[in-house]
């Protein structure tokens, strides 16, 4: 398989699971807003750590 054929599949990949978190957090904030704040604000702070982390060359 070449490289373009895997970056296309990898970004239907990527979209599929974009579209599927955006469907359940939109489920989330109906049923039950206060846990789906809670755990988006929890993603965040993880993905802004280790956006940092890595930047500084804590991460491996």
């Amino acid at each position: 398989m070449d490289d373009d054929a895997l970056r296309t599949r990898l970004d239907a990949v990527l979209l599929l699971l974009a579209t599927n978190a955006l469907l359940l957090f939109g489920i989330g904030f109906r049923y039950a807003r206060e846990i789906t704040v809670g755990v988006a604000a929890l993603t965040a702070l993880v993905g802004y750590g280790f956006v940092r982390g890595g930047r500084s060359g804590a991460l491996p």
